[in-house]
Formats: C-alpha cells, sequence, structure tokens
C-alpha cells in the first residue's frame, strides 16, 4: 500500500488468520475483497498476545490448536486471492494486506524469510505491535528491501520526543492507539466526552512530524457510529478488530452472510475500483 494510495475516510478490518476455521477465514478474507474495504489486517495467531483482549486471545489460542503457522497462512491468503479473482490494480482487500504479528514469530521464523515471502504473496507489510522503536530500523531496512511497510504504534501516553521517532519510521501510516490497555469494545472509547482532547492532541502531535502520513485510530471501535465519530477526529482510518471476530465466530451462515451484513454497514469508505 503505497502513500499516494491511500485516501480520507477509510476502514480497516483485523481477522485472526484460520479463525474460526481455515475455511471461514477464507470466506472472510473474500467478503472484506468484495465490500472493497480499505485495510485488512491479517492476524498472525501468536501463544502470548499482550496487547490483546480475550476475545483475540482466544482466537489465537484456538488456531494454534488447530495447527495454523505462517507457512499455512500464506497458503491461505494464496487460497483467497485465487478465489476471489482479483483484480492487480485495485488497491483495497486482499490488495491491501498487512500482517498484525508480535515480534517473537518473526524473529523465529526469520525476518528476511518472512519479508521475501511476504513479498512473493502480495503481502504489504508488517505491524509489530510490541517491536521497541530502537529496534525498528533495522527490521524496517530489511522490509524495504522487499518493498514492505512496517507499521508502528503511537499510545495515548507516548511523548512527543518518541512519538517523533516513530512517525519517522511507520509506513504507510500511524497506528494510533485510542487508549491504555488491551483490545476490545469495551472500553475508554465509548466514552469519547473523556478522550477526545487527549486523542486530539496526539493527532496534532503525529501532524506536527508526519503532516503528510495518514493514521489510524484502533482499539474499541465496534460499530458506524464510532468509526463515523473516529474520523470525525481527523484520522484517516478507523480500524476494527475485537467486533469483526465476535460477529465471524459468531456467523453460522454457510455464506457468512451476518459477517458481510456487519462489514456493509461500518464500511463509509469510498474506495473506488481503479
Amino acid at each position: 500500500m503505497k502513500l499516494e494510495s491511500m485516501t480520507s475516510n477509510m476502514l480497516g478490518i483485523f481477522v485472526t488468520a484460520a479463525y474460526p476455521s481455515e475455511d471461514a477465514c477464507i470466506k472472510a478474507l473474500k467478503i472484506l475483497h468484495e465490500e472493497k474495504v480499505s485495510l485488512i489486517e491479517l492476524g498472525i495467531p501468536f501463544s502470548d498476545p499482550l496487547a490483546d483482549g480475550p476475545v483475540i486471545q482466544n482466537a489465537s489460542f484456538k488456531a494454534l490448536a488447530n495447527g495454523i503457522n505462517i507457512d499455512k497462512i500464506f497458503d491461505l491468503v494464496a487460497q483467497a486471492r485465487s478465489e476471489a479473482g482479483l483484480v492487480d490494480s485495485c488497491n483495497y482487500g486482499l490488495n491491501n494486506i498487512i500482517f498484525f504479528t508480535y515480534y517473537n514469530p518473526v524473529y523465529v521464523y526469520g525476518i528476511e524469510k518472512l519479508a521475501k515471502k511476504c513479498s512473493e504473496y502480495g503481502i504489504k507489510g508488517l505491524l509489530i505491535p510490541d517491536l521497541p522503536v530502537e529496534e525498528a530500523e533495522t527490521v524496517s531496512k530489511i522490509l524495504k528491501t522487499y518493498g514492505l511497510t512496517l507499521t508502528l504504534l503511537v499510545a495515548i501516553t507516548s511523548s512527543e520526543q518518541r512519538i517523533e521517532k516513530i512517525v519517522e519510521l511507520s509506513e504507510p501510516f500511524i497506528y494510533l492507539v485510542s487508549r491504555i490497555g488491551i483490545t476490545g469494545s469495551d472500553s475508554d472509547i465509548t466514552k469519547w466526552q473523556g478522550t477526545n482532547a487527549i486523542l486530539k492532541q496526539k493527532i496534532a502531535e503525529i501532524h506536527k512530524y508526519a503532516p503528510d502520513k495518514p493514521i489510524g485510530l484502533g482499539f474499541g471501535i465496534d460499530s458506524a457510529t464510532k468509526v463515523r465519530d473516529t474520523l470525525d477526529l481527523g484520522v484517516e482510518i478507523a480500524i476494527i478488530g475485537t467486533k469483526a471476530i465476535c460477529v465471524l465466530e459468531e456467523d453460522q451462515s454457510p455464506d457468512l452472510e451476518i459477517f458481510r451484513d456487519f462489514i456493509r454497514s461500518v464500511n463509509t469508505s469510498k474506495i473506488e475500483n481503479v
């Protein structure tokens, strides 16, 4: 995903790879593409997902118990892309996947090996929430060698000095975490009056050092109303994770129509097939 292809009013959806099953995940990925969701965050399951709440933790544990691994995730993506009959020129959905992963699986698999395979399978980059900014430059250089991006997180507690370092390295957008703590919709973001001022301050600080880079805001967004409220704060991407996983795991319809209806309800993006 190139910076010039990113506009405002975008939606990002997180799903855990191979959850609730490989087949359901493939169907979900195809739905996200068909509904022209701007960005797909595909989570690589990990046994110690510290930044995630109980819903996404449970999804990771079950996917791992079912035998998923990084190589199988690449196969899963390839199958979804093949079944979707992709148009390579479009810049959304299955053509805009980034891996959400902790650093341990990256280290164990091998960053160079992972970057090479991401490039071969059409993955655009990595988002690594526990990667210290002090180590990010080395990882970023390797990813750039393969045409990939590294997205980093800014917390509402991040100092301005730290924000300056993060936004310099983070591509193609900066991920702003809306609150302190783990993922999930039962959170401070439901009380916008208490968080608006802090979030706007952080958005202003990010724009100060990276005026041309889009900002994605996540953690606690679970409805069309919250998507609109998020975008109204002045960020370019609203990112939904926990709620998408909940809807997906509860959808027992053969074609995941409940999941599709949810995605349609929250997708306010204006992405066009170009």
